[in-house]
């Protein structure tokens, strides 16, 4: 009996634009400003 052995690769940040559902690199960073913001407030809040 022999079992098989599936690896999953996951890449943080090497995805390009299009399988993230954006056509260009620039549309990325549009979108992602705004969560940027948002999490540097939240640490600035945190942080007394």
């Amino acid at each position: 009996m022999t079992h098989s052995v599936e690896s999953i690769v996951i890449s943080l940040g090497n995805e390009p634009a299009e399988v993230l559902g954006f056509k260009t690199e620039e549309q990325i960073e549009i979108a992602l400003i705004p969560l940027m913001a948002e999490v540097f407030d939240n640490k600035a809040n945190s942080v007394k």
